[in-house]
């Protein structure tokens, strides 16, 4: 047992982190003693939680979870020449910090889930501030002091739109070792986020910016799919006023997409190519969250079947694919005209028109075909899809707001 446990304690992290930041974890991967390291350390991990073997310190299964969790998404980009999303973006990892897994139904501490997205959007912020100012940044490629100054003052207009009693509290600073153990066994996840969650494929700066936004996202897609996931339950027993509560929650989660996929636009398309390649099979089609957040607000629909079917990462979603499931836009439609249920239609309204406006953004600004350009002509999306023409023919059901001559008078 020790011998498992050495091996995660000798793996400095900080300085494998520091490394892929200097030079790509591309570059990376050519040091074949790195990578054998980093193997030996995964095996250990895997061989820890698989055998239930006690630890001989304080540490507890959530920081062998952790460490787990960061190893194999490395091993994965170390030896394959085409990541995926999952491993490029750390999700796994992601995940596991704030608190969500494949068994979670409805609960989660959605303090837990801002507390990370937070402290992600304010690490990006200090980068692209020092960035900004021409400070240490002679070893990354296609830095912009103008673009970096643009998406700051973006992303601090999102910090307005965190919780108080979370954007409040205080900062928690990361662990001084760079040891991968005391990393993982640091319960804040601090430590975890400042070293282990943001592994760019290249030295470009505008990717560090590309994946913390991902995992920014990544927040707020699990912390909104969770609270549609209690409204949903709410209704079923007949709380509609608490179910409007979750609905509301989960509209705060919402809130800041659009926000943040102006961040991207802030990258100029020469920036975003000079790493797009780097990027591999790694595809927002891949992204169980959002296809999941997806389904359960308009049900499966029908021009996405074959593409949720082909990718394996997001293939149980078609599980929802039946006539006994009722997502959010049934809801409303099934709503009557009671106060009640009037508020209750309102805040679903309002969290489509969120999703909606961020789905637009995306297909139009981002992956449309003239403007701004980020992929050339006729190329084809990541993940294998067409692209903008998979996003434009992608028709959700609308939610319709009653006249309000319907509702009575209680």
């Amino acid at each position: 047992m020790s011998e498992l446990w050495d091996e995660l304690t000798s793996f400095n992290a900080a300085a494998y982190s520091e490394r892929t930041h200097r030079h790509g974890r591309m570059v990376v991967a050519n040091d074949s003693g790195l990578v054998r390291h980093v193997q030996r350390a995964a095996t250990a991990a895997r061989a820890i939680r698989e055998r239930d073997i006690p630890l001989p310190t304080e540490s507890t299964d959530d920081a062998v979870e952790i460490a787990g969790a960061f190893l194999e998404a490395q091993l994965y980009c170390l030896t394959h020449e085409k990541p995926r999303y999952e491993q490029y973006a750390a999700v796994p990892l992601v995940r596991r910090l704030i608190g969500v897994d494949d068994s979670t139904g409805t609960s989660v501490d959605q303090t837990r889930v801002w507390s990370v997205f937070r402290r992600l959007l304010e690490d990006q912020i200090a980068s692209d501030n020092a960035a900004s100012e021409e400070a240490e940044i002679i070893h990354k490629k296609d830095v912009s002091p103008e673009v970096c100054r643009k998406r700051s003052h973006i992303l601090a207009d999102v910090s307005s739109l965190v919780p108080e009693h979370v954007r409040n509290a205080p900062q928690v600073p990361a662990v001084e070792s760079g040891r991968l153990s005391d990393i993982a066994e640091d319960r804040s996840g601090v430590s975890a986020i400042v070293h282990l969650l943001t592994i760019p494929q290249t030295n470009c700066h505008d990717e560090v910016a590309f994946l913390r936004i991902i995992q920014m996202s990544e927040c707020l897609f699990w912390g909104a799919l969770i609270c549609v996931r209690q409204a949903l339950a709410m209704y079923h027993a007949e709380a509609l006023q608490e179910s409007g509560d979750h609905i509301a929650d989960a509209t705060a989660f919402a809130s800041p997409l659009v926000k943040l996929f102006h961040a991207v636009r802030a990258m100029p398309p020469d920036h975003f190519l000079g790493f797009r390649d780097a990027t591999g099979d790694a595809s927002a089609v891949q992204c169980r969250s959002w296809q999941e957040l997806d389904a359960h607000m308009y049900g499966v629909l029908p021009e996405k079947r074959q593409v949720l079917a082909d990718t394996p990462e997001v293939r149980p979603v078609l599980r929802l694919d039946n006539p006994d499931f009722l997502p959010l836009v049934s809801v409303a439609a099934e709503l009557g005209g009671t106060s009640e249920e009037h508020e209750l239609r309102d805040r679903i309204y309002t969290l489509d028109r969120l999703l909606l406006a961020w789905r637009k953004y995306h297909e139009k600004q981002l992956a449309g075909k003239t403007d701004p350009s980020y992929l050339p002509p006729g190329a084809f999306g990541s993940g294998g899809t067409s692209g903008y023409p998979y996003l434009a023919a992608q028709k959700p059901p609308r939610v319709r707001i009653r006249p309000p001559e319907s509702v009575d008078s209680d």
